[in-house]
């Protein structure tokens, strides 16, 4: 059991399992202290949880290789185990079984989370002045670079259920299962904050072509994001409007509020979620004060859940394939989403973002999937993409049978078509 002295665990709970644990990483130090105390707390009971600690493996010069003696060895493994062992006897007022893994801690864990459909990854933030990051002391950052499961880095001062959180609202699928998983988390009676930042020169905005401001049409976009979400009783949430840098307005809005958590989305792996770690996410982990929760791009194709039920995806035959892009088409035409291909010998790229679907088709003739984008008016943007070489089509849908994102197989590559929030 927790000690008493631990504040009230989540309301909700993200409703971990044996066979979907909550995995938290831990280091033995002190600075994995908090990951300890809410990693109980989000798992809920022992047996849905799983205490992880990564040996590394020892420094080698090239050019003399260090060869450990197995006695010493052993003796490291056996150290690193029981410097975790005693962290959980110290903060949890028992011992509990720790799995001892080798390697390069941020790979080795994602890969663990990965194999067994782990709902989250909890571990510290760690430290991450300039000398961190020359030294490679940055396993937060990089956990949520590789694993494509969310993950809670926990700063030192959280040891209780986040009280105060900032959600950080984009209009993607992956900041809407930020949304919900950060209210999974929430302690009881928690103020929640739906916060947008918009563009600092707040110039018109063709969302819609009406001629109304992007302050507007973001609004107006904000108060939907609050209708998706079930939210608690007790719970107070606010919508919020900020302007200018992402991260820095982010950062600034959680200290004046003492925020517990910042919670965001991010698209994944490869060239786009470098992107969008390099601008926004990278800045609020290394310098935020509070606990950061990410849900990557995968997370929200594999792990989406409004009823605590994942995606459900419908694959396609061959012979049904132009009839059920038809029908696509039909349900979807207008809405807005973002265009990705991810291919080992391009890496992954993002060919359109944020633009409404005019319709999806497939040639039987030259055996080609063409996904049209673009705006409705005769000057607005519109992009054709063609798919060769395609060997499956699938459908993600939520638990309400509400279309998520297009899947299209090619070769050894990928195509998704994922919607923003309607």
């Amino acid at each position: 059991m927790l000690k008493s002295s631990i504040p009230a665990a989540p309301e909700l709970g993200v409703r971990a399992t044996v066979t979907s644990p909550v995995l938290i990483a831990s280091d033995g130090r002190t600075q994995s202290d908090a990951a300890l105390a809410v990693g109980r707390l989000v798992a809920e009971s022992p047996e849905s949880m799983r205490l992880i600690t990564v040996l590394k493996s020892a420094p080698q010069i090239p050019e003399a290789p260090l060869s450990l003696e197995p006695d010493l060895e052993a003796a490291r493994r056996a150290q690193a185990r029981r410097d975790v062992i005693e962290q959980s006897q110290r903060l949890w007022g028992e011992p509990v079984d720790v799995e001892l893994l080798e390697g390069d801690p941020a790979a080795v864990v994602s890969r663990l989370a990965h194999k067994v459909g782990a709902t989250m990854i909890v571990c510290g933030i760690g430290r991450h002045r300039v000398t961190d990051r020359v030294f490679g002391d940055e396993t937060a950052l990089r956990f949520i670079r590789m694993a494509d499961v969310p993950v809670l880095a926990v700063a030192d001062r959280l040891d209780h259920a986040p009280r105060r959180i900032i959600i950080a609202v984009d209009f993607s699928e992956t900041s809407l299962r930020a949304a919900r998983l950060a209210l999974e988390l929430a302690a009881p009676g928690a103020s929640i904050h739906l916060a947008h930042v918009a563009p600092r020169n707040g110039a018109p905005y063709d969302w819609e072509a009406s001629g109304t401001t992007y302050k507007e049409d973001a609004g107006n976009a904000l108060h939907r994001v609050y209708g998706q979400l079930r939210i608690p009783d007790g719970m107070l949430v606010q919508e919020i409007m900020l302007q200018g840098d992402p991260a820095t307005e982010l950062l600034a809005f959680a200290a004046s509020i003492n925020a517990d958590l910042i919670a965001t989305g991010s698209h994944g792996r490869g060239f786009v979620g470098r992107m969008l770690i390099g601008s926004v996410a990278t800045r609020i982990v290394r310098c935020s004060t509070c606990s950061v929760l990410t849900v990557p791009h995968s997370a929200v194709m594999t792990r989406v859940r409004t009823n605590g039920e994942a995606p459900s995806p419908q694959q396609f035959t061959e012979v049904s394939w132009a009839s059920k892009l038809a029908e696509f088409t039909r349900r979807n035409s207008g809405r807005r989403g973002t265009l990705e291909i991810d291919d080992p010998d391009i890496d992954a790229q993002a060919q359109a973002f944020d633009f409404p679907l005019i319709g999806v088709d497939w040639d039987p003739h030259d055996r080609l999937v063409e996904i049209m984008l673009g705006d409705a008016t005769k000057e607005g943007r519109h992009l054709t993409h063609s798919v060769a070489g395609v060997t499956s089509i699938a459908v993600m849908q939520d638990d309400r049978g509400h279309d998520l994102a297009l899947r299209i197989a090619h070769g050894a590559g990928l195509t998704l078509f994922t919607f923003t929030i309607p």
